[in-house]
């Protein structure tokens, strides 16, 4: 029987990975207040026959692990009597070799299923993530998608090995824990009053532990984002004095408060870890001081016993040392599956149609025409909706073949136009539509499929995706055109380091990416803001024309009022509404 299940079977029964992942957060700790609850997991989580194989071998662990004590147990008893068993030492070998098998079995198994699982889980997350709206990426914050993304699946990972081992250590310690009862019922007694003390020892803190282990994760989120602004407003820092000064206080409260938290994260832990050590001696002390005692007729079966009971201060080691791993991979699973929830939640409000069958090209389109279109961004003052910045009453057409220009001051709107046009942003009211055809509140990808776009918060990705080879030809192209070429390998497709261009350069590459893709719509953010004069003129003396020629419609944001006569419309925002500022009667033609 294969305890891994098929990554590929996602929407059939959950994966051995899947369920253990899920069951870390039905491991409900216990809270001050009754520090004696404490919610196991219910039997029917375990339902998988790959779980209920992966316990099997658990079980079979803990089974050949108790039966080297015990074949040890019984050859030391035979040398005290100055015999020897060759059966008793080769059934020794054999249950070690059983036993390391099948530990590393589980162990490996285990954190192969888990890691298989998380991969899974990675890619459904991401996947959900690249269909939100761009309002919705907006709506969440980076350190927000992040966390759910990256950050949460490293500590998730290393705790793993430490959480199965723990299992095991688990597993092995009940077994032994009935062998020291075969072996004395009064010593098994003695030992489990000891372990029960512990026990609720642990329990007495473990509430304490799991609450400054999640100030601890929240006091690190706030310096990795206190380093981040570091590193991001080096330049400012190093200009003003005061502002660095400031910030490096800022700085030290965070690294302060981080150093607090996890000073008394591991000032709890250690009171775990020490109080199960201290347990194990008192188990050997309690059964070499206490049990001829009380029973002097087990006087002789001491060293057995007290054998027996050392032998369990190496599983109750690792279960202390996986209670810790379990906190952080349950914190970790918990913050994954919230930020999932939440995508969720924006999917179902995005109400996005079916896109099956909507396979029309309107590459061939006459119009794009907007119709009192309006769209709010989120306000920053909560429910306070009025003070949202807001573009309303949006009423142009853009004919196929044409070059518009769009000016107005910062903040106007200009982008927010663009990405309305473009299908990025779900308009509130009013209508979009490709000549009779009226798009959807979120367009389908047919209607985006029309927009290549460089934006000013443009982002390019190490390697042209989604390029033929006669994509690739035509990036070369360009490329060599924008003068540019020699800034990368020769091989394209491979992908390149976007950090050693100068912003003017990047933007190059953004134009060159964008014109491989050869979409109908050319969308350009003031693209030639960063670009040297003979560049500008290149741009819009010579490219915009030959763009047009093409077939292409062009839609360009500009403050180059020496190039306005390039445009075949030219249309002004301010506050959030557009105008038609001038026309020229023999271009493309845009109608209002």
């Amino acid at each position: 029987m294969s305890l891994e299940q098929d990554p590929a079977d996602r929407d059939g029964p959950s994966s051995v990975g899947d369920t253990l992942l899920r069951a870390l957060t039905r491991l409900t700790p216990p809270r001050r207040k009754n520090p004696l609850k404490f919610k196991l997991l219910s039997a029917a989580k375990f339902d998988s026959p790959s779980v209920k194989g992966l316990l099997g071998v658990a079980v079979l662990s803990a089974a050949f692990g108790t039966a080297v004590v015990y074949f040890l147990n019984a050859e030391s008893k035979l040398v005290g009597e100055e015999q020897y068993s060759v059966f008793a030492a080769m059934a020794f070998l054999v249950m070690l070799v059983c036993y390391r098998f099948c530990q590393r079995f589980l162990i490996s198994q285990s954190s192969k299923s888990i890691e298989a699982a998380m991969h899974q889980w990675r890619q459904r997350i991401v996947g959900k993530v690249t269909k939100l709206s761009l309002r919705n990426i907006e709506d969440f914050s980076e350190e927000a998608i992040t966390d759910g993304l990256i950050k949460n699946y490293g500590p998730l990972s290393q705790s793993i090995i430490t959480i199965t081992a723990g299992v095991e250590c688990l597993s092995l310690l009940i077994f032994m824990y009935f062998y020291v009862v075969f072996l004395s019922p009064l010593a098994a007694l003695l030992t489990g009053i000891v372990g029960v003390a512990t026990v609720l020892g642990y329990l007495s803190v473990s509430a304490r532990l799991s609450d400054t282990m999640r100030e601890a994760a929240g006091s690190n989120a706030k310096l990795d984002r206190a380093m981040e602004d570091g590193i991001k407003g080096a330049k400012e820092l190093r200009l003003n004095t005061s502002k660095r000064s400031e910030f490096l206080q800022d700085a030290d409260v965070a690294s302060s408060q981080l150093y607090k938290n996890r000073s008394a994260s591991a000032s709890l832990f250690a009171e775990v870890l020490a109080s199960g050590t201290t347990a194990s001696y008192l188990m050997a002390g309690a059964v070499v001081f206490i049990l001829p005692i009380l029973n002097p007729q087990e006087k002789d079966d001491v060293s057995r016993i007290v054998m027996a009971v050392l032998f369990l201060i190496g599983p109750i080691g690792g279960v202390i040392g996986s209670i810790q791993q379990l906190n952080i991979a349950r914190f970790s699973v918990l913050g994954i599956m919230k930020f999932e929830e939440e995508v969720d939640a924006c999917l179902a409000k995005n109400e996005e149609p079916d896109e099956a069958g909507n396979t029309e090209n309107l590459a061939d389109f006459d119009l794009i025409r907007l119709e009192n279109v309006k769209y709010s961004h989120r306000s920053s003052l909560g429910a306070d909706a009025e003070k949202a910045f807001t573009v309303k009453d949006l009423n142009f057409s853009i004919k196929h073949g044409s070059i518009t220009f769009i000016t107005g001051g910062n903040g106007s709107g200009k982008t927010t136009i663009l990405r309305l046009l473009a299908g990025l942003y779900p308009r509130e009211q009013g209508d979009i539509s490709v000549d009779d055809m009226r798009v959807s509140r979120f367009p389908v990808q047919n209607y985006r499929d029309l927009f290549a776009c460089v934006f000013a918060d443009f982002h390019l990705f190490a390697k042209p995706y989604a390029l033929s080879l006669e994509g690739l030809a035509s990036l070369d192209s360009w490329l060599t055109r924008l003068q540019v070429r020699d800034k990368f390998p020769e091989d394209l497709s491979a992908g390149y380091d976007t950090n050693s261009l100068s912003t003017g350069q990047k933007k190059r590459l953004a134009l060159a990416l964008a014109l491989a893709e050869d979409r109908p719509v050319l969308i350009l953010d003031e693209w030639a803001a960063d670009q040297d004069p003979q560049t500008r003129k290149f741009f819009y003396r010579t490219l915009l024309p030959e763009f047009r020629d093409s077939g292409k419609t062009l839609v360009v944001v500009t403050h180059d009022d020496r190039y306005f006569d390039c445009a075949d419309h030219h249309y002004h925002v301010e506050e959030g509404k557009i105008s038609l500022a001038s026309e020229n009667q023999g271009g493309g033609g845009i109608s209002q």
